[in-house]
């Protein structure tokens, strides 16, 4: 089912405090409420088609918070142009209430970019810098800041697959005196080091098992990194034999300073190790954030689960069979 084709259910409450409400009138009121008894706010923002990284974020945000707040929309500014978007309201709503969340808060783009809106975040090249010529990164911004301006919570969460975003949204927050602390959350991997995304959810294991060598690479590079290698350019050509791509093209392979995002000659705290693969008409990011001598040593704190037995691709066709 296509909730763009359906519309968005109505407001729904499954038990006290644990809802859906459908559009940005009623979060407001719900938010509103929250804002007059006092209670701490987490919150999570997402582009819907919610996985289990997703889950982690809000699982953290219901831990250490009152009220945590999850909101679905696929920023439309963000997405590249292409096949519309792929998510599931009713099954993003079930996720995040199974995680935690106090309230599921979704909306359209007739509310979110009605007729003559004109404002966006911009902080220079940063984000260029960030994610290359083919990212949206200073639209991900804007929507993120003004969801955090719209929901104003104590803490916002975001995971560590998307540290550019993270650390530009972290800099938004503090150039805009918004009273939010930004948490990181660490990434949510397979066990063959593949980051959770919904870019993979129709991925089968052996399109996977090889996209894994990319994180293979980038936790190489880290580690050579900690014995004592610092030329950067020795460390990314020593790593590139390391990604065996048959179905998949390595786009970039970059070592950047996490505070410039600019390219490192010489190593030196805190980096971003940072990959693009391409294929399937996708790009597959993944990076390893450096910030200290502890993370070069010993790794990231990365959260690790099984492989799916069955990607959703085999599912779709078992029911359509």
């Amino acid at each position: 089912m296509s909730d763009r084709a359906a519309g968005p259910p109505g407001n729904q409450q499954d038990g006290v405090g644990n809802m859906h409400l459908a559009s940005l009138s009623a979060g407001k009121t719900f938010i509103m409420d929250v804002a007059r008894r006092g209670q701490t706010v987490g919150t999570v923002h997402t582009l819907g088609a919610l996985h289990l990284g997703h889950a982690e974020l809000i699982r953290r945000a219901a831990a250490e918070n009152d009220v945590a707040i999850v909101t679905v929309y696929p920023n439309k500014i963000q997405l590249s142009p292409g096949p519309e978007y792929e998510f599931n309201l009713e099954d993003d709503i079930a996720l995040a209430l199974g995680a935690g969340a106090s309230v599921v808060i979704s909306t359209t783009d007739a509310e979110m970019f009605p007729p003559g809106y004109r404002t966006f975040v911009s902080q220079g090249d940063y984000p260029l810098r960030a994610s290359g010529p083919h990212g949206l990164l200073k639209e991900g911004i804007t929507g993120c800041i003004r969801w955090i301006c719209f929901a104003r919570p104590t803490r916002s969460y975001f995971g560590l697959k998307d540290i550019e975003q993270a650390l530009l949204v972290k800099q938004a927050v503090a150039d805009l005196l918004l009273d939010c602390e930004i948490r990181f959350v660490p990434t949510v991997r397979y066990k063959n080091g593949v980051p959770i995304s919904s870019r993979l959810r129709h991925f089968n294991p052996s399109e996977l098992d090889e996209l894994s060598s990319l994180f293979m690479a980038l936790n190489q590079l880290r580690k050579q990194a900690a014995r004592g290698v610092s030329c950067a350019q020795d460390l990314l050509e020593s790593a590139k034999p390391l990604i065996t791509f048959r179905l998949f093209e390595l786009e970039s392979l970059r070592i950047v300073g996490a505070d410039s995002f600019e390219d490192q000659k010489q190593i030196e705290l805190p980096f971003i190790i940072s990959g693009v693969a391409v294929g399937h008409g996708l790009r597959v990011p993944d990076n390893i954030y450096v910030p200290d001598q502890d993370t070069l040593l010993d790794g990231p704190a990365d959260i690790w689960i099984d492989l799916p037995k069955r990607c959703e691709s085999d599912v779709h066709a078992q029911s359509r069979a």
